[in-house]
C-alpha cells in the first residue's frame, strides 16, 4: 500500500458541513449496530457484536481522508455561549477525571465536557510502581525491567521516555489517588473471601506470588506486585475524586459533545473546543492556558480500526453510552486533533484483546486448533494467546491436560488469566458484588474445573469427543503423542516453550477446556506528544501549544499489542499522565 500521510488528506479532503459532523461521528445520534456514521460512511460496532472480520488494508486506507476531511467550522451565528476557563478538558474517564482533580488543585478553574451523564469507568485494575501500599507490603520488583519487557512486548514502538515517567511517578500518583480516602482504605490478599463495602477496598492479584517464580526466568516476563485492584472495582474512589474536584469548583458539563478544537491559526495555539449541547445549542469554550483531550479510544469505529490495526476488525465489548445511548468510544478525540494538524501516532495501534482463558485460565498446557494441531509456545501471556488464536481457523483451540494439573499449576507463570492455586471448593474466594473476582484470576477447585472441562479415560476418546472431523481426531492423536515425547526429553524442540512447564498427558481422567481468542475492550491509539512538554504534536513533531492529550488520547505508551506484562498498564498511565498533565497544563 503507498503511504500518503494524513498532512496530504487535510489538505486535500473535501470539507464536510457542520451539519454532517454534528450528525455524525462526533454527533449526539445514537447508531444502531452496523449504521453507518454520517460523516464516514463506516458502520460505528455495538458492544453486542461477535465475530472478528478481516479487512484489506488498501480498502481502509481509501476510508481514511473521508474520515478525517475537517468540517468547515461552525458559523458564529450558531454559537449561543461562550465560556472560558483555564483548562478545558473534554472527556471524563479515568484520565479526564484525574487530570480536573490536578489541574483544580494546582488553583486553575476548569470546564469537563463529556458527552455521558456521568463520569465513565469499567473495572478497577492498576499498574502501578512505588506506591506506599505496595512498599508496606513488601511489593518490590524491578520497575526498570518491567519497562524493557513492556518495551519489548509492544515491539519497542512506544516512547520508552512516557515509561520511565510511569516508573518514577505512577507510585506518587496512585498514592495521590488515595488521599481523599484518609484512613478509610482496607487492603486484603488473593485470598481474602470478604471485604468492608464501606471502606475502599484494593487487593493484590498473584500476591504472594508462587515462590519458584521469577520474572527474569521467563520467555513471557509478568511483574504480579504492579498490580492493585480496587473491589468491587473502581466506583468508590471515583466517586471521592469527582468530589473533590466539584468542591474545588470543576464546572462539569454532562450530556455535552466536544466538535471541534479551536486553532485560528494553523501554526498556532489551540484557543479551545466548541461543543453542543442536548438541545443542540452550540457552546464556545475558551481555554485560557490549554485544552486536554481525553476523549477515549475508537475500538466501535471500525473504519479507524481496519486502517490502524492491519485492516483486521474484532468483536467489541464496551458498555458505555452517551446521552442518547450512542457508544462513546469512536474515536473523536483523535480525529478533532488531526483536523486542526495534530498527528495520529504512527501503528499498528494496539487492539486490548486479551482472551482469560478456559478452566484453568492462560496456565500454559498444550493447546491444539480447531484441526487438532498445536501451533504456538503456549508458555505466553493472555494478549499473545489471543493474538495466535485469531491467527487460527475460528479463532479458538482446545487446551489439553490430565489429572496431575493440581500438583502442576504452582509452576505456571503469573500473567493476568493464569491459575496458581487449587484449594478446595469452599476455600476458594468469592467476593459478593466484585466485578473482577478474584478467585476467577488466581484461584480455583477441581470442582470447578471439572464442571466446566470436556473429560474422557483415554485420549482417544476425548479426542471423538472433541473433533468431529477424523482427519482433525488423528492430528489431536499425533500431537499428543509428539508432545508426551517432547516432554520425556525435556526440551521442546518444536516451539521452545521452558522445560518446567512440558507436562505429558499420562494421567487419567483426560481434561480438554476451549479457550477462544479475547473479544476487544479497547482500542490503543492516540495523538503523539511531545515526551517534555507533554504537547500533542503536529506531523512535524512540533509541539502545538494550548493542546494535551491524555488517557486513550495520548499516544506513545501502548503499540502493536496491549501488553500484560504489568496487569492494569492503561489504568495505570491513565492515572499517571492524567495527575502529571492536569498540573502541567494548570501552570501554563
Amino acid at each position: 500500500m503507498k503511504e500518503i500521510s494524513r498532512r496530504k488528506f487535510l489538505k486535500g479532503a473535501a470539507g464536510v458541513s457542520a451539519a454532517a459532523a454534528a450528525a455524525g461521528i462526533l454527533g449526539g445520534a445514537a447508531l444502531a449496530s452496523g449504521e453507518p456514521d454520517a460523516v464516514t460512511g463506516a458502520s460505528v460496532t455495538d458492544n453486542a457484536r461477535g465475530g472478528a472480520s478481516g479487512g484489506s488494508g488498501e480498502a481502509a486506507a481509501a476510508e481514511l481522508p473521508e474520515l478525517f476531511a475537517a468540517p468547515e467550522p461552525i458559523p458564529e451565528g450558531e454559537i449561543s455561549e461562550t465560556l472560558t476557563a483555564d483548562v478545558v478538558i473534554v472527556g471524563c474517564g479515568v484520565a479526564g477525571l484525574t487530570a480536573a482533580r490536578s489541574a483544580s488543585e494546582a488553583g486553575a478553574s476548569v470546564i469537563v465536557i463529556e458527552k455521558s451523564t456521568s463520569y465513565n469507568y469499567r473495572s478497577g485494575q492498576y499498574g502501578i510502581c512505588g506506591s506506599t501500599l505496595q512498599k508496606e507490603r513488601g511489593m518490590d520488583f524491578d520497575g526498570s525491567a518491567a519497562v524493557g519487557d513492556l518495551m519489548k512486548e509492544m515491539g519497542y514502538r512506544p516512547d520508552q521516555r512516557l515509561w520511565n515517567y510511569w516508573r518514577d511517578h505512577s507510585g506518587e500518583a496512585f498514592d495521590w489517588l488515595l488521599e481523599p480516602a484518609g484512613d478509610n482504605v482496607e487492603v486484603i490478599d488473593m485470598y481474602a473471601k470478604s471485604y468492608d463495602s464501606s471502606k475502599i477496598t484494593v487487593c493484590t492479584v498473584h500476591w504472594p506470588q508462587p515462590e519458584a517464580y521469577d520474572p527474569a526466568e521467563e520467555f513471557s516476563p509478568t511483574y504480579p506486585a504492579a498490580t492493585l485492584t480496587f473491589i468491587p472495582d473502581q466506583g468508590n474512589i471515583l466517586a471521592l475524586t469527582y468530589q473533590r474536584c466539584l468542591d474545588q469548583g470543576v464546572d462539569f458539563r454532562f450530556s455535552t459533545w466536544a466538535k471541534q478544537l479551536l486553532r485560528p491559526d494553523p501554526q498556532g495555539r489551540v484557543e479551545g473546543v466548541v461543543a453542543q449541547d442536548m438541545d443542540g445549542n452550540y457552546l464556545r469554550v475558551l481555554a485560557k492556558k490549554g485544552v486536554i483531550m481525553a476523549a477515549g479510544d475508537y475500538a466501535s469505529n471500525e473504519a479507524m480500526v481496519k486502517y490502524f490495526c492491519g485492516g483486521r476488525t474484532y468483536p467489541t465489548m464496551f458498555t458505555s453510552r452517551d446521552a442518547k445511548g450512542a457508544v462513546t468510544n469512536i474515536g473523536e478525540g483523535q480525529c478533532m486533533g488531526a483536523w486542526i494538524g495534530a498527528k495520529i501516532e504512527d501503528g499498528p495501534h494496539a487492539p486490548m484483546t486479551h482472551t482469560l482463558g478456559g478452566a484453568l485460565g492462560v496456565d500454559p498446557y498444550l493447546l491444539l486448533n480447531a484441526d487438532g494441531q498445536r501451533f504456538c509456545n503456549e508458555d505466553v501471556a493472555g494478549q499473545q494467546l489471543s493474538s495466535q488464536l485469531y491467527r487460527q481457523r475460528e479463532a479458538w483451540g482446545w487446551s489439553l491436560f490430565d489429572d496431575n494439573y493440581p500438583e502442576q499449576v504452582e509452576l505456571m507463570g503469573c500473567s493476568h488469566g493464569s491459575v496458581n492455586h487449587i484449594l478446595p471448593a469452599e476455600d476458594v474466594p468469592n467476593l459478593a458484588g466484585a466485578v473482577m473476582t478474584i478467585g476467577r484470576s488466581a484461584i480455583t477447585s477441581r470442582s470447578a474445573v471439572e464442571r466446566s472441562c470436556t473429560t474422557a479415560d483415554t485420549v482417544e476418546a476425548l479426542a471423538a469427543k472433541l473433533y468431529k472431523d477424523e482427519a482433525a481426531q488423528k492430528n489431536m492423536i499425533e500431537a499428543v503423542r509428539r508432545y508426551n515425547e517432547l516432554c520425556e526429553k525435556g526440551a521442546d524442540e518444536d516451539f521452545h516453550k521452558t522445560a518446567k512447564r512440558m507436562f505429558p498427558l499420562v494421567k487419567a481422567p483426560f481434561y480438554a477446556t476451549r479457550i477462544s481468542a479475547g473479544s476487544m475492550l479497547v482500542c490503543l491509539g492516540g495523538l503523539s506528544v511531545d515526551p517534555e512538554s507533554l504537547h500533542v504534536v503536529d506531523e512535524d513533531m512540533k509541539p502545538i501549544e494550548g493542546l494535551y492529550a491524555v488517557g486513550n488520547n495520548m499516544g506513545g505508551r501502548i503499540l502493536q499489542d496491549y501488553p500484560v506484562t504489568i496487569a492494569g498498564a492503561s489504568h495505570g498511565t491513565c492515572l499517571t499522565f492524567g495527575y502529571l498533565v492536569g498540573r502541567r497544563c494548570a501552570e501554563g
